[in-house]
């Protein structure tokens, strides 16, 4: 036993001289050491922030608006198109837009109804209502072909329509 309190004895001094001398030789940190390295974490943290990725959404709108004119072509060669009163169509109104037949018989489903882009009404869309014969082809509502189609996300991300072929880019 007393084997056992003369090492912990032992023990206890070496970890007091260890502390002493960490302590008396200066080592730690200063107030102004630790100010120093809130700075700079604060500065590096704003350079990130202005730095962000940004336009995601724009990307997003973009994409989706693709998405449904593909889908409004799609729907145009898959559905039985029979004349012009019949032709699938991309239709814009305010910043919505509607996937359906031209003589409104056939609807898409609701996601393409009355949708605004990303669901959020503050996205403006404009552009012309567009149909589609069974080939793919863009055309008017007589069932006219139409030259290159464009729609406008918020004033500046455009998405056009080409003639004859109806590709979306």
């Amino acid at each position: 036993m007393d084997m056992i309190k003369k090492t912990l004895r032992s023990y206890r001094n070496t970890i007091r001289k260890k502390n002493d001398a960490l302590l008396s030789s200066g080592h730690g940190f200063t107030l102004i050491e630790l100010i120093m390295v809130i700075v700079i974490l604060g500065v590096l943290s704003v350079s990130i922030a202005v730095n962000w990725p940004t336009g995601m959404d724009d990307d997003a709108a973009r994409g989706e608006l693709k998405r449904a004119l593909r889908y409004a072509q799609h729907k145009a060669m898959t559905r039985g198109y029979t004349s012009a009163a019949a032709a699938w169509g991309f239709m814009v109104a305010g910043n919505q837009y509607t996937v359906q037949r031209q003589d409104a018989t056939d609807q898409a489903e609701t996601e393409y109804i009355s949708r605004n882009l990303l669901d959020d009404p503050k996205i403006s869309l404009t552009g012309p209502n567009i149909y589609f014969n069974g080939l793919g082809e863009p055309i008017d509502g007589s069932g006219i072909p139409l030259p290159v189609q464009t729609y406008t996300i918020r004033g500046g991300i455009t998405v056009t329509v080409s003639p004859q072929t109806g590709y979306v880019q």
